[in-house]
């Protein structure tokens, strides 16, 4: 495993729910905070809820960062969320994040949903 490149520490700032074409409900969760390297980072993880209680599903990452050094970037990235046992909460992983500079991170992090924080490490992705 592959030591971290940084961290993240986001807020929650709103939610937006959706149903898409196909019928399923898709919940838009908009973050602000920080990320080692990209300073102030905003974004936004959708994830589909086709099913009532599902314990894992899809989600992707929309973002843009305002390096101090440098100018602002964006971000996309797919994965995959998992409830965490015996807490209100979400493993989130991101295989890859591709960033509008020419980076490319892995994510891993934690959605609390009742503190409404999502909270982790990225590392290279290559």
């Amino acid at each position: 495993m592959t030591d971290s490149i940084g961290e993240f520490a986001f807020h929650h700032t709103g939610n937006a729910l959706v149903k898409n074409d196909d019928g399923v409900v898709v919940a838009y969760a908009s973050y602000e905070g920080t990320a080692t390297g990209f300073g102030t980072v905003m974004g936004t993880v959708a994830f589909p809820l086709p099913e009532s209680g599902a314990a894992s599903g899809t989600c992707s990452w929309t973002g843009q960062g305002f390096p101090p050094d440098s100018p602002w970037t964006t971000s996309f990235g797919d994965g995959t969320w998992e409830q965490v046992e015996g807490k209100y909460a979400w493993k989130i992983s991101i295989p890859v994040i591709e960033i509008s500079d020419g980076t490319r991170i892995r994510s891993e992090g934690e959605l609390d949903l009742e503190a409404k924080t999502f909270n982790g490490q990225m590392f290279d992705a290559g």
